[in-house]
Protein backbone atom coordinates (compact mmCIF):
# COMPACT_ATOMS: atom_id res chain seq x y z
CA UNK A 1 0.00 0.00 0.00
CA UNK A 2 2.57 2.37 0.62
CA UNK A 3 4.37 1.70 -2.48
CA UNK A 4 1.06 2.74 -3.97
CA UNK A 5 0.17 5.66 -2.05
CA UNK A 6 4.19 7.03 -2.72
CA UNK A 7 3.60 6.43 -6.43
CA UNK A 8 0.16 8.11 -6.34
CA UNK A 9 1.66 11.37 -5.07
CA UNK A 10 4.19 11.40 -7.44
CA UNK A 11 2.05 11.28 -10.39
CA UNK A 12 -0.13 13.65 -8.91
CA UNK A 13 2.95 16.19 -8.29
CA UNK A 14 4.77 15.85 -11.62
CA UNK A 15 0.89 16.59 -13.34
CA UNK A 16 0.40 19.72 -11.10
CA UNK A 17 4.02 20.93 -12.27
CA UNK A 18 4.18 20.02 -15.78
CA UNK A 19 2.46 23.04 -16.82
CA UNK A 20 3.82 26.69 -15.88
CA UNK A 21 2.66 27.56 -12.71
CA UNK A 22 1.54 31.26 -14.08
CA UNK A 23 -0.75 28.85 -16.51
CA UNK A 24 -2.87 26.98 -13.42
CA UNK A 25 -5.14 28.31 -10.92
CA UNK A 26 -4.87 26.08 -8.00
CA UNK A 27 -7.79 25.17 -5.80
CA UNK A 28 -9.28 23.21 -3.58
CA UNK A 29 -12.75 21.51 -3.20
CA UNK A 30 -15.48 19.64 -0.83
CA UNK A 31 -18.57 17.76 -1.82
CA UNK A 32 -21.05 15.66 -0.30
CA UNK A 33 -23.56 13.86 -0.63
CA UNK A 34 -25.84 10.39 -1.25
CA UNK A 35 -24.26 6.90 -1.80
CA UNK A 36 -26.05 3.74 -3.12
CA UNK A 37 -23.67 0.64 -2.53
CA UNK A 38 -24.75 -2.04 -5.19
CA UNK A 39 -25.36 -4.98 -3.92
CA UNK A 40 -22.78 -7.86 -4.08
CA UNK A 41 -21.66 -11.19 -3.53
CA UNK A 42 -18.98 -12.79 -0.71
CA UNK A 43 -17.29 -15.86 -1.79
CA UNK A 44 -16.72 -17.73 1.64
CA UNK A 45 -14.39 -19.65 3.32
CA UNK A 46 -12.86 -21.24 6.01
CA UNK A 47 -11.12 -24.16 7.88
CA UNK A 48 -14.49 -24.35 9.69
CA UNK A 49 -17.29 -26.32 7.91
CA UNK A 50 -19.56 -23.03 8.64
CA UNK A 51 -21.93 -21.26 7.04
CA UNK A 52 -22.37 -20.92 2.77
CA UNK A 53 -19.94 -20.45 0.18
CA UNK A 54 -21.74 -17.57 -1.35
CA UNK A 55 -22.98 -14.94 0.13
CA UNK A 56 -25.23 -11.76 -0.93
CA UNK A 57 -24.92 -8.71 0.89
CA UNK A 58 -28.03 -6.13 -0.07
CA UNK A 59 -26.96 -2.28 1.53
CA UNK A 60 -29.43 0.74 2.84
CA UNK A 61 -28.33 4.21 1.23
CA UNK A 62 -25.89 6.07 3.06
CA UNK A 63 -23.43 8.84 2.71
CA UNK A 64 -20.65 9.76 1.28
CA UNK A 65 -17.67 12.92 0.78
CA UNK A 66 -14.89 14.17 -1.01
CA UNK A 67 -11.77 16.27 -0.18
CA UNK A 68 -9.23 17.82 -2.53
CA UNK A 69 -6.63 19.81 -4.13
CA UNK A 70 -6.02 20.49 -7.48
CA UNK A 71 -4.68 22.69 -10.37
CA UNK A 72 -6.98 24.24 -13.19
CA UNK A 73 -5.39 24.41 -16.67
CA UNK A 74 -8.50 25.51 -18.25
CA UNK A 75 -10.24 23.11 -19.98
CA UNK A 76 -8.20 20.51 -17.84
CA UNK A 77 -8.01 19.79 -14.34
CA UNK A 78 -5.89 17.27 -11.84
CA UNK A 79 -6.33 16.58 -7.82
CA UNK A 80 -5.31 14.56 -5.00
CA UNK A 81 -8.57 13.63 -3.58
CA UNK A 82 -9.55 12.02 -0.29
CA UNK A 83 -12.94 10.31 -0.03
CA UNK A 84 -15.32 9.01 2.76
CA UNK A 85 -18.22 6.40 2.11
CA UNK A 86 -20.31 4.56 4.30
CA UNK A 87 -23.26 2.40 3.87
CA UNK A 88 -25.22 0.42 6.60
CA UNK A 89 -26.19 -3.50 5.93
CA UNK A 90 -29.85 -4.22 4.94
CA UNK A 91 -29.84 -8.02 4.77
CA UNK A 92 -27.77 -10.72 3.76
CA UNK A 93 -28.75 -13.85 1.41
CA UNK A 94 -26.98 -17.32 1.32
CA UNK A 95 -27.86 -20.59 -1.16
CA UNK A 96 -26.43 -23.58 0.00
CA UNK A 97 -26.86 -25.46 -3.11
CA UNK A 98 -23.53 -26.67 -3.21
CA UNK A 99 -23.42 -27.78 0.20
CA UNK A 100 -23.35 -31.83 0.23
CA UNK A 101 -25.33 -32.32 3.90
CA UNK A 102 -27.28 -29.20 3.13
CA UNK A 103 -28.21 -29.59 -0.34
CA UNK A 104 -31.40 -27.69 -1.19
CA UNK A 105 -31.09 -24.89 1.56
CA UNK A 106 -31.36 -20.85 1.66
CA UNK A 107 -31.62 -18.42 3.91
CA UNK A 108 -31.89 -14.69 4.69
CA UNK A 109 -30.55 -12.78 7.66
CA UNK A 110 -31.23 -9.18 8.54
CA UNK A 111 -28.12 -7.61 9.36
CA UNK A 112 -26.77 -4.94 11.37
CA UNK A 113 -23.39 -2.95 10.78
CA UNK A 114 -21.67 -1.01 8.28
CA UNK A 115 -19.41 -1.27 5.34
CA UNK A 116 -17.46 2.18 5.04
CA UNK A 117 -14.62 3.07 2.70
CA UNK A 118 -11.66 5.49 3.16
CA UNK A 119 -10.00 6.69 -0.28
CA UNK A 120 -7.03 8.28 -1.81
CA UNK A 121 -7.40 8.96 -5.35
CA UNK A 122 -5.81 10.96 -8.56
CA UNK A 123 -8.41 12.92 -10.84
CA UNK A 124 -8.32 13.89 -14.07
CA UNK A 125 -10.91 16.30 -15.78
CA UNK A 126 -11.46 17.69 -18.64
CA UNK A 127 -13.97 21.12 -19.17
CA UNK A 128 -16.82 21.76 -21.69
CA UNK A 129 -17.58 25.16 -21.14
CA UNK A 130 -21.48 26.41 -21.85
CA UNK A 131 -21.53 29.82 -21.51
CA UNK A 132 -21.61 32.59 -18.63
CA UNK A 133 -18.77 30.75 -16.44
CA UNK A 134 -20.94 27.28 -16.47
CA UNK A 135 -19.09 23.86 -17.28
CA UNK A 136 -20.27 20.92 -18.13
CA UNK A 137 -17.14 17.96 -16.92
CA UNK A 138 -16.12 14.44 -17.03
CA UNK A 139 -13.63 12.75 -14.69
CA UNK A 140 -11.79 10.04 -13.97
CA UNK A 141 -9.86 8.38 -11.01
CA UNK A 142 -7.56 5.85 -9.88
CA UNK A 143 -6.01 5.29 -6.39
CA UNK A 144 -6.58 2.82 -3.37
CA UNK A 145 -9.15 2.52 -0.79
CA UNK A 146 -9.22 0.84 2.77
CA UNK A 147 -12.66 -0.90 2.98
CA UNK A 148 -13.84 -1.93 6.16
CA UNK A 149 -16.63 -4.43 7.16
CA UNK A 150 -18.26 -4.56 10.79
CA UNK A 151 -21.39 -6.59 10.69
CA UNK A 152 -23.71 -8.96 13.16
CA UNK A 153 -26.24 -11.00 11.64
CA UNK A 154 -28.59 -13.83 12.08
CA UNK A 155 -30.59 -16.31 10.75
CA UNK A 156 -34.08 -15.88 10.90
CA UNK A 157 -35.40 -17.96 7.59
CA UNK A 158 -34.20 -21.19 6.34
CA UNK A 159 -35.94 -23.50 4.55
CA UNK A 160 -35.87 -27.38 5.56
CA UNK A 161 -36.09 -29.37 2.26
CA UNK A 162 -33.91 -31.25 -0.54
CA UNK A 163 -34.56 -30.68 -3.91
CA UNK A 164 -37.10 -33.85 -3.72
CA UNK A 165 -39.45 -32.19 -0.60
CA UNK A 166 -37.58 -34.37 1.96
CA UNK A 167 -36.57 -32.80 5.74
CA UNK A 168 -33.30 -32.34 6.54
CA UNK A 169 -31.72 -33.24 9.52
CA UNK A 170 -29.80 -29.86 11.36
CA UNK A 171 -26.18 -30.19 11.85
CA UNK A 172 -27.02 -32.40 15.11
CA UNK A 173 -28.36 -35.04 12.63
CA UNK A 174 -31.73 -33.97 14.98
CA UNK A 175 -34.54 -34.59 12.32
CA UNK A 176 -37.06 -31.57 11.86
CA UNK A 177 -39.16 -30.35 9.47
CA UNK A 178 -39.28 -27.36 7.06
CA UNK A 179 -41.20 -24.56 8.72
CA UNK A 180 -37.79 -25.15 11.33
CA UNK A 181 -36.18 -21.60 11.83
CA UNK A 182 -32.46 -21.83 13.06
CA UNK A 183 -31.07 -18.49 14.69
CA UNK A 184 -27.19 -18.91 13.87
CA UNK A 185 -25.93 -15.03 14.85
CA UNK A 186 -22.81 -13.95 14.08
CA UNK A 187 -20.24 -11.08 14.51
CA UNK A 188 -17.59 -10.23 12.36
CA UNK A 189 -14.82 -7.14 11.86
CA UNK A 190 -12.19 -6.68 9.12
CA UNK A 191 -10.55 -4.35 6.59
CA UNK A 192 -8.92 -4.52 3.55
CA UNK A 193 -6.52 -2.41 1.01
CA UNK A 194 -7.59 -2.44 -2.59
CA UNK A 195 -7.10 -0.45 -5.78
CA UNK A 196 -10.06 1.69 -7.10
CA UNK A 197 -10.90 3.50 -9.75
CA UNK A 198 -13.81 6.10 -10.46
CA UNK A 199 -15.85 7.77 -13.18
CA UNK A 200 -18.43 10.67 -13.24
CA UNK A 201 -19.29 13.46 -14.52
CA UNK A 202 -20.98 17.08 -13.71
CA UNK A 203 -21.72 20.98 -13.87
CA UNK A 204 -20.44 23.62 -11.94
CA UNK A 205 -21.66 26.89 -11.58
CA UNK A 206 -19.95 29.95 -10.82
CA UNK A 207 -21.18 31.53 -7.61
CA UNK A 208 -18.26 34.62 -7.08
CA UNK A 209 -15.18 35.44 -8.21
CA UNK A 210 -12.74 32.09 -7.42
CA UNK A 211 -16.05 29.98 -5.89
CA UNK A 212 -17.96 27.55 -7.76
CA UNK A 213 -20.60 25.43 -7.44
CA UNK A 214 -20.28 21.75 -7.82
CA UNK A 215 -22.47 19.01 -8.62
CA UNK A 216 -21.37 15.49 -9.44
CA UNK A 217 -22.66 11.85 -10.72
CA UNK A 218 -19.75 9.51 -9.59
CA UNK A 219 -19.69 5.78 -9.87
CA UNK A 220 -17.12 4.44 -7.36
CA UNK A 221 -15.84 0.78 -7.56
CA UNK A 222 -12.70 -1.54 -6.28
CA UNK A 223 -10.97 -4.41 -7.25
CA UNK A 224 -11.12 -8.01 -5.63
CA UNK A 225 -10.30 -7.92 -2.32
CA UNK A 226 -9.91 -10.79 0.52
CA UNK A 227 -10.93 -10.24 4.48
CA UNK A 228 -10.20 -12.54 6.72
CA UNK A 229 -9.98 -12.69 10.55
CA UNK A 230 -11.97 -14.21 13.39
CA UNK A 231 -15.42 -14.48 13.84
CA UNK A 232 -18.06 -15.43 16.76
CA UNK A 233 -21.40 -17.20 16.26
CA UNK A 234 -23.87 -18.15 18.78
CA UNK A 235 -26.68 -20.81 17.31
CA UNK A 236 -29.65 -22.75 18.29
CA UNK A 237 -32.01 -24.77 16.89
CA UNK A 238 -35.75 -23.29 17.54
CA UNK A 239 -33.91 -22.26 21.06
CA UNK A 240 -33.11 -25.81 21.47
CA UNK A 241 -30.37 -27.74 19.85
CA UNK A 242 -29.73 -31.07 20.83
CA UNK A 243 -33.19 -30.87 22.59
CA UNK A 244 -31.25 -29.62 25.43
CA UNK A 245 -32.28 -26.21 25.61
CA UNK A 246 -28.67 -25.19 25.36
CA UNK A 247 -27.61 -22.46 22.72
CA UNK A 248 -23.77 -22.19 21.65
CA UNK A 249 -21.18 -19.71 20.89
CA UNK A 250 -18.18 -20.34 19.10
CA UNK A 251 -15.32 -18.09 18.17
CA UNK A 252 -14.26 -19.38 14.28
CA UNK A 253 -9.88 -18.41 14.20
CA UNK A 254 -10.09 -17.85 10.65
CA UNK A 255 -12.02 -16.56 8.02
CA UNK A 256 -11.59 -15.67 4.18
CA UNK A 257 -13.89 -13.59 2.37
CA UNK A 258 -13.12 -12.23 -0.90
CA UNK A 259 -15.19 -9.61 -2.48
CA UNK A 260 -15.39 -6.23 -4.29
CA UNK A 261 -17.32 -3.23 -3.60
CA UNK A 262 -19.05 -0.48 -6.02
CA UNK A 263 -21.39 2.14 -6.00
CA UNK A 264 -23.48 5.08 -7.44
CA UNK A 265 -23.19 8.87 -5.66
CA UNK A 266 -24.64 12.39 -6.15
CA UNK A 267 -23.04 15.08 -4.53
CA UNK A 268 -22.76 18.97 -4.13
CA UNK A 269 -20.51 21.21 -2.79
CA UNK A 270 -18.06 24.13 -3.76
CA UNK A 271 -15.05 24.85 -5.47
CA UNK A 272 -12.46 27.57 -4.39
CA UNK A 273 -9.31 29.29 -5.95
CA UNK A 274 -6.57 29.11 -3.97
Amino acid sequence: MKKTLLLLTFLAVAGMSGTPAQAANHYVSALAGVSWMQNSDVSYTSDVAVGADVWHNNFDSGVTGVAAIGCDYGTTRLEVEAGYQRNDFRELGYPYADQATSDGWSGRSALSGKTSVYSLMGNAFYDIPLGSGVKLYGMAGIGVAQVNFEGNYAVDTYSGEDTSGNPYSDLTEVSHDPSVVVSEPLHYKSHATAFAYQLGAGITIPLSKGVVLDARYRYFATADFTLSGPVETTWAENGVPNDTGATYSTLYPEYSLNTHISSHSVLLGLRVDI
